[in-house]
């Protein structure tokens, strides 16, 4: 939409082109605020309407490809309620219809007479008419929305009292300002009655007052409120009803006005009291009117000047004495004053600025018969407010200044610009301390001074430079009104007056004017609050730079750190730590020294370029040779010398080294970073060097690790292979001689029959049994295969057919699944189920068996018929492998595992060493307990399950 009123910019839509033109000539003569664009076709007016601002649309109902009700839900939906006419020769009640039903803004039927253009340009008229102002009523509630925003935020800040109630009395909401003024917590005045606050009403008297006012509506009163303390106070109170959804709310705004009553009533008693202001009030008068505006009587500094007498007061009327627009303002406060109010205004004249109070004179009646005037001229100090809000917000920029540049330019145009100094300057000292340089300068500042001043330190006595660098060094400012005139200053200067401000370390604030005397008290304290501001502002940008600095030195050390960690060896190690001693933190001269044993000390390992250059060849430091590095490595503490010549008679005076800070390595060496200039090295530097020992220490560690690991992987393969063959020895060169003395030995039972034949049996068997246990320790070990979920029943079950168990039985009170390697489970399960039921016999058979006294053996021993139970159970963490059998002695419990261990004859030794062979390939822990029959309990923990 246009947001100008006085055109209105139409589109005509029609697919009949003559007809277009025709409609638009005549519209514009119609209306000249009118100008009528056209198109063709609906397509060709959404093109228009995208790149052109219209106010409102007309088009024809029957058009080519889209239709004129299809246009017009294309126009709604993408310029909202803009005005659109449906202007066509088509005219029905179902178009009409249909056309009202998609929005339309006014439907008219083409006609053929001239007036159907005027018809048409008024119904234009009117409806961008009625756009416009349903636009201004969404702008007007916009703003009352924004003051009710403001407001909700003068309520908690005004300097008066707020409070809300509502239509029965009750304060719903007191302000901070009424809390503090009568004393009373939050709490304590909300809920309260207003006429328990104000003591002058009574709930009828209240109810009266709110029932009469409408809503919308302010009312003005006068009250006393009463303390939380009893006293009491005078109030100005103004009250307004509000409708907020639907409820009376009371708004009340209190003001104390006890000062002003003290006044009027001092004002009845004497009035010439005020006249005796006159003479108190620089810059300023009293003066007292009648209820003609006629002036009674006028005093005071003002009428001692120039052109300014009391006869052209006394005796005149207001009219008579001014004119214009101070006339109007002076007669609006005059007749304000004369009914009852103090007025105060800031009225400008004759290119003064006057604050001006006007006060009411009562008599004994309180009737007011008079007003008393007190004006003061406070243009210079509207000036000096001007200046320090000018000031603030040059402040207010400094704050957010990035660089010094920045921030020095900005000083020296507030200078300029705020303090009328035009050859005010900034000089900073220089990066040798050479010098104080200017870096920002008044604009005009270059015309005086063609070469920009720059103050070397060392000046001569009484010259300019001399002065400057007196304010730096003492930190103290000096002002002088008059160069000329100064015995301080004895070299020629096209400035008059000056004055130098200290920025602290960084230099000096040079504000002056070629004429003397030109800098008020008002610009001596500007100044001083913008040398203050500028000091802290070059602070924080110092701070900040080295923030950003550091914090980009440690991303990069940090990257570094890792590129040490990569390291493949030792010595790539040190040259990664020289060369982000160098590259990162700064160091030019770096030294990285390792401790080698076979030399006894301290080697040079890595070094950067520059200390072949400044420095001799670096040797080894030993423990007895008084090397301050060998210091630093033995006590294991960061030792940093400003200045290596204050030391006397070390190692590397003399040779250009001057700042040194020596660093540890823990165990493994020393970093030594230093710089060719004294007290180079500060906290930072410290702090980011302190890091890379660290991460040099660190991948030394990781170095050493390596070697290690290497080393023990090595000797693990080793072991391995041996073990291999060891397992090739038992399976070929045991087993195959086993096999051919059981074949014989069969042999031999075919031809006769000897009692001694079964115990040659049995001892093959048991040699047996021995072979498959030492292959299955030797080639199993602690790895496993594949680890799946296993579910534990099944796998119970099918163990315990695969074990001779001679009549025991098989109790299985487990369901869960279990992540495991099933064929090393599958071992567990078996040895533990032979064991139970070879040493778990109850019955008094003798010794070919030991019963639970041998825990360990895995060979078959005689049939159990005592009916030994085995129980498979769960635990929070595993489960368990229990018997009711004669147990395992607590003293025995923690050799069963050894492997070869065993109490029977027959025992192999092997079989629970196998099960924590398993136990321990998966991570699981295994403790031999007693059972709830007590037997022997195989407890198995850190297990991990599989959830559904």
């Amino acid at each position: 939409m246009s947001d100008t009123s006085e055109t209105i910019e139409v589109l005509h839509v029609d697919d009949d082109p003559a007809f277009t033109e025709i409609v638009a000539t005549c519209l514009e003569n119609e209306d000249e605020r009118m100008t009528v664009r056209t198109a063709t076709s609906a397509a060709d007016g959404l093109a228009l309407l995208d790149d052109t601002d219209v106010d409102c649309v007309v088009s024809d109902y029957d058009m080519p490809g889209q239709t004129g009700i299809e246009f017009l839900a294309a126009v709604r939906e993408r310029h909202g309620e803009l005005p659109f006419i449906l202007y066509t020769g088509k005219g029905s009640e179902g178009v009409a219809s249909e056309a009202i039903s998609a929005g339309v803004t006014d439907y008219l039927q083409k006609g053929t007479g001239s007036e159907q253009y005027a018809i048409l340009a008024n119904r234009i008229g009117n409806a961008v008419s009625a756009r416009r102002s349903a636009d201004e009523a969404e702008r007007r509630r916009q703003r009352l929305e924004e003051t009710t925003a403001r407001l909700e935020v003068l309520f908690e800040d005004s300097p008066d009292m707020i409070n809300i109630h509502d239509a029965s009395g009750s304060i719903l909401d007191p302000n901070a300002k009424l809390c503090e003024a009568t004393g009373y917590e939050h709490d304590e005045l909300t809920g309260m009655k207003v006429w328990e606050l104000d003591r002058t009403t009574t709930p009828a008297q209240a109810t009266d007052a709110w029932d009469g006012m409408a809503v919308g509506e302010s009312r003005r009163f006068e009250g006393v409120y009463e303390r939380r303390d009893g006293s009491t106070f005078p109030v100005e109170i103004h009250v307004k009803r509000l409708d907020l959804e639907g409820a009376d709310r009371f708004v009340v705004i209190s003001r104390d006005i006890s000062e002003q009553r003290a006044r009027e009533r001092q004002l009845e008693r004497s009035e010439h009291r005020y006249r005796a202001l006159a003479g108190n009030l620089p810059n300023g008068a009293v003066l007292e009117f009648d209820t003609e505006l006629r002036y009674l009587s006028a005093d005071g500094d003002l009428f001692s000047r120039p052109g300014v007498d009391r006869e052209t007061y006394v005796g005149n009327r207001l009219d008579e004495v001014f004119e214009g627009e101070t006339l109007a303002i002076k007669r609006e406060m005059y007749e304000a004053t004369l009914d009852g109010e103090t007025c105060q205004r800031r009225v400008e004249y004759d290119d003064l600025v006057f604050r001006v109070y006007t006060i009411p004179v009562r008599d004994d009646g309180g009737a007011v018969f008079a007003g008393i005037v007190m004006t003061q001229d406070i243009t210079d100090r509207v000036e000096r407010e001007q200046k320090l809000e000018q000031l603030r917000e040059r402040t207010q920029e400094l704050m957010y200044t990035a660089t010094v540049e920045e921030s020095t330019s900005l000083a020296a145009a507030a200078a300029d610009e705020i303090i009328d100094a035009p050859l005010s300057g900034i000089h900073l000292l220089n990066d040798d301390g050479s010098a104080l340089e200017p870096v920002a300068v008044a604009e005009s500042l270059p015309d005086v001074f063609p070469d920009l001043p720059r103050f070397e330190r060392g000046g001569a006595p009484g010259s300019r430079a001399a002065l400057v660098w007196d304010v730096y060094r003492s930190g103290d400012p000096v002002s002088i009104d008059s160069l000329s005139d100064s015995d301080r200053v004895t070299e020629e200067s096209p400035a008059e007056s000056v004055a130098i401000h200290p920025l602290g370390g960084h230099g000096v604030f040079i504000i002056s004017s070629k004429a003397p005397r030109a800098f008020t008290d008002t610009d001596q304290l500007l100044a001083e609050i913008l040398a203050n501001n500028l000091e802290a502002t070059l602070d924080r940008v110092d701070r900040e730079q080295t923030l950003r600095t550091r914090e980009n030195r440690l991303r990069l050390l940090h990257e570094a750190t890792r590129d040490l960690i990569r390291a493949e060896s030792t010595r790539e190690v040190t040259e990664r730590i020289a060369e982000a001693a160098e590259e990162i933190l700064g160091f030019s001269l770096t030294v990285v020294r390792l401790y080698d044993a076979d030399e006894g000390g301290l080697v040079p390992v890595a070094q950067t370029e520059q200390v072949a250059e400044v420095l001799p060849e670096r040797t080894v430091f030993t423990s007895d040779g008084g090397s301050l590095n060998w210091e630093t490595f033995d006590s294991g503490t960061v030792r940093i010398i400003d200045d290596i010549e204050a030391l006397g008679d070390v190692s590397d005076s003399g040779t250009g080294l001057r700042s040194l800070m020596m660093l540890p390595m823990g165990e493994f060496g020393t970093i030594s970073v230093g710089e060719t200039v004294p007290r180079a090295l500060d906290d930072t530097d410290e702090f980011l060097a302190r890091i890379l020992a660290t991460a040099g220490e660190t991948a030394l560690q990781s170095q050493e690790q390596r070697a290690d690991l290497q080393s023990r992987q090595e000797a693990l393969q080793r072991q391995n292979e041996r073990l291999e063959e060891f397992a090739s020895v038992i399976s070929h060169d045991l087993r195959n001689p086993l096999n051919v003395a059981s074949l014989n030995l069969e042999l031999v039972a075919e031809e006769c029959d000897s009692e001694y034949l079964d115990g040659v049996e049995r001892a093959h068997d048991r040699m047996g049994a021995l072979i498959e246990d030492l292959l299955t320790l030797a080639r199993e070990g602690q790895t496993l295969s594949e680890v799946t979920d296993v579910e534990l029943a099944p796998l119970v079950s099918n163990c315990w057919g695969s074990v001779d168990t001679r009549g025991t039985s098989l109790v299985a009170e487990t369901d869960r699944t279990i992540r495991a390697d099933r064929a090393r489970l599958r071992q567990l399960f078996e040895n533990l189920f032979r064991n139970a039921v070879e040493h778990g016999d109850t019955s008094d058979e003798p010794a070919a068996d030991t019963g639970s006294q041998d825990a360990t053996t895995d060979g078959n021993g005689p049939a159990t018929d005592a009916g030994l139970t085995v129980t498979v159970g769960d635990l929070t963490n595993g489960f368990y492998v229990a018997d009711d059998g004669q147990g395992i002695p607590e003293s025995e419990r923690d050799q069963v595992f050894e492997t070869g261990y065993s109490t029977s004859a027959d025992g192999t030794g092997f079989g629970l060493s196998i099960v924590e062979q398993v136990a321990e390939a998966h991570d699981w822990s295994i403790r031999v307990t007693e059972s709830e029959a007590g037997g022997a309990r195989f407890e198995f923990t850190g297990v991990e399950f599989v959830t559904e």
